[in-house]
């Protein structure tokens, strides 16, 4: 059973976005939904018959989980169009349950992290050549399956390989890749610096905010490595800046206008600061809706009033704590944070074991993210990948392994 888990997460994990994109072509159905069908089995037959205390934070998790379907059933904000099985098989909190409890009952040996190891620079090396082609051929391999994605090429966007899993995939399953991929090839300068420039390249072109810093975040972690010396950690700096500086001048030579991206993205000199706005609303908002209901929430579902005090500006209210406050009410969202923070907890005592801040700061950069919106999706990629190395620095002593390409 153990190899079996170590092989299905071989074959899904980080293939993840292309086998998306094969299931949407072929079937018409997102990926959850099959990932569901193939996990949902192993996790409860480990739970049933393998007797193992389960770590904190997967308690307070499965503990959110359930809460959040009954929260769904009861106040009703089930898919009008949707059958209630398909909404279990589809739901990403249930298939991240089920997920972690089969990271958590299998041992991940030194050849699959080994293996995994490849796969991740390969596709992380793959996002970018992907990217570059998305400049001039913006719906290259781009899911247009949606008309709301389709608004997105307005913006210019560039989603790479993720788009077929969700449009705010590359946004945080991206950076885990890459602060795996720097935890793990630190040592091997020449890998480094090529899991750097596909860092840079691909987080700016997104020409979102908080990919851009995302992916700062995790890159900055060699900078924070107290078993380095202080002048190779300024040298890093420097060159960090000195590749800021190539990259830029190389985007010019293509015809990529870095001006324009910082004026509209960054600065938003063009729409009067307009998100930053829609944030500073959904606190307003927050603060009028949250004391109607604040201990059990008015269930996942942005309800009509709130759309209206929003004033068009956003959806929902656009801020990842603030709107799960709104959905679950203090109860229900204080299992989750509670959850993330044992999650976090569990990847500084690994980074202080074994020097592998790979989890860490990928999952500081998920948590940041949801600042600027609302995404707690644990089922994605990049969060799978965290905790299952997690859990092999966890429960195996730390053994060379073969990092060469």
């Amino acid at each position: 059973m153990n190899k079996l888990s170590q092989n299905l997460f071989l074959l899904l994990y980080p293939f993840y976005p292309l086998l998306a994109w094969g299931l949407q072509f072929y079937f018409n159905k997102p990926i959850e939904f099959f990932v569901t069908i193939l996990f949902a089995p192993l996790a409860l037959y480990f739970i049933i018959y393998v007797n193992k205390k389960l770590p904190t934070y997967l308690i307070f998790f499965i503990v959110f989980v359930i809460f959040h379907l009954c929260s769904a059933l009861v106040n009703n904000t089930l898919p009008k169009d949707v059958n209630k099985i398909y909404f279990l098989l589809s739901d990403h909190h249930l298939l991240a349950c089920f997920l972690f409890i089969v990271i958590e009952y299998t041992v991940f040996d030194e050849d699959f992290i080994g293996k995994m190891n490849k796969r991740i620079l390969l596709v992380v090396i793959l996002s970018l050549i992907v990217s570059l082609i998305q400049i001039k051929i913006p719906t290259f391999f781009f899911n247009t399956t949606n008309d709301e994605e389709l608004l997105y090429l307005g913006e210019n966007r560039n989603f790479s390989i993720y788009s077929w899993v969700n449009l705010n995939s590359l946004g945080i399953s991206f950076p885990c890749l890459i602060s795996i991929l720097v935890s793990t090839y630190e040592g091997r300068k020449s890998t480094l610096a090529i899991v750097f420039f596909c860092g840079l390249i691909v987080s700016f072109l997104t020409r979102a905010r908080y990919v851009m810093i995302s992916a700062i975040v995790v890159l900055s972690q060699p900078l924070f490595n107290k078993r380095r010396s202080i002048g190779n950690r300024a040298s890093l700096a420097i060159t960090f800046l000195v590749g800021i500086l190539f990259i830029g001048l190389s985007a010019h030579q293509l015809g990529y206008d870095i001006n324009e991206v910082i004026n509209t993205r960054i600065l938003e000199k063009d729409s009067d600061m307009g998100s930053a706005k829609a944030r500073i609303l959904s606190y307003e908002v927050f603060l009028v809706v949250f004391p109607k209901n604040p201990w059990l929430g008015v269930g996942p579902e942005t309800k009509k009033d709130v759309v209206d005090l929003l004033g068009g500006e956003a959806p929902l209210i656009h801020v990842g704590y603030l709107s799960y406050l709104y959905f679950y009410g203090l109860v229900g969202s204080l299992f989750l944070f509670i959850a993330i923070f044992f999650l976090l907890k569990g990847a500084w005592t690994i980074g202080k074991k074994n020097n592998f801040w790979g989890s860490f700061y990928g999952l500081i950069a998920f948590c940041l993210a949801n600042t600027t919106f609302v995404y707690f999706n644990f089922s994605e990629m990049g969060i799978v990948l965290s905790v299952i190395y997690m859990r092999f620095y966890t429960h195996k002593s730390f053994l060379p392994i073969d990092h060469s390409i």
